[in-house]
């Protein structure tokens, strides 16, 4: 793997480049960064270009000045995701997927960028707002963060990221899991937290992209259950194409890609060869 640094709008961000062949753009979780994808990026690469970037404040990349206090909008990420397939100079539509508010951002990328997808992989997330009592708690967090000066407000999350098989069975899952959220900065908390707290419910929208589709949610996942998961890939059908599937992963809570990898990256192969026509 190989991570390459760029500069969208005097902000440094980075990514994960591996691999040739036709392009996937892998966007992760909250409060998470592109190791969450490990997995897929090995064994994807042997028939694709895999890109993941760290979201904007995580991973390697940096914030602007004001991310933190005033949030950064699903927009403003997924600007950040055009803005490094423009300087890697990747002019074809890709196949784009996103797990969570990875998710969120690729909704936007979808509908504002729609000649730049050929497939979309929504995974574990959500189409609609927050309601007021999970918009409180985002800001919530977000304080606590600033204030402890580190992510440990977000280690709170875990028992809802993570099924109850994994947790009871497959504990090196959630060592990596509690390791990548403590890494993070407390300024990538708080900024994503509070653009996530003002995103748009895009359940209206989702009707206009024309994008063949792929639906993935963990069988036992309590954030983006799959009953809720289905409602929103009939709405994708509604624009027309038949094309769009859901597949529910076993032995799987939230982090479907880091529970079960090799189901996940399966369902993930197989739609992107059928994409590109491989």
């Amino acid at each position: 793997m190989a991570q390459r640094l760029f500069n969208v709008e005097g902000v440094r961000l980075a990514c994960e480049d591996a691999g040739s062949g036709p392009p996937i753009v892998l966007l992760h979780g909250f409060p998470l960064d592109h190791t969450m994808w490990d997995a897929q990026v090995k064994e994807l690469q042997s028939h694709f270009r895999v890109i993941a970037p760290d979201l904007r404040g995580f991973g390697a990349s940096q914030l602007a000045e004001d991310d933190a206090e005033n949030g950064v909008g699903m927009e403003r990420y997924a600007a950040d995701v055009i803005g490094l397939l423009d300087w890697l100079q990747v002019s074809e539509p890709v196949v784009l997927a996103g797990l969570s508010m990875g998710g969120y951002i690729a909704w936007q990328v979808a509908l504002r960028w729609p000649d730049r997808i050929r497939g979309l992989i929504p995974c574990d997330t959500r189409a609609t707002a927050d309601a007021d009592e999970p918009r409180a708690a985002r800001f919530k967090m977000a304080e606590a963060a600033m204030q402890a000066g580190n992510s440990s407000p977000a280690l709170v999350m875990i028992p809802k990221l993570l099924g109850a098989e994994t947790r009871e069975q497959r504990p090196e899952v959630e060592a990596k899991l509690r390791a990548m959220i403590e890494r993070q900065s407390a300024e990538a908390v708080a900024a994503a937290q509070r653009g996530m707290a003002r995103r748009e419910d895009v359940r209206g929208k989702l009707d206009a992209i024309t994008a063949d589709s792929l639906c993935i949610v963990g069988v036992e996942d309590v954030i983006s259950p799959p009953a809720e998961m289905h409602e929103f890939a009939v709405l994708l059908a509604k624009s027309g194409h038949d094309d769009v599937a859901l597949v529910e992963i076993d032995h799987s809570g939230h982090m479907t890609p880091m529970e079960n990898p090799a189901a996940f990256t399966a369902a993930v192969a197989a739609f992107a060869k059928k994409c590109y026509q491989l």
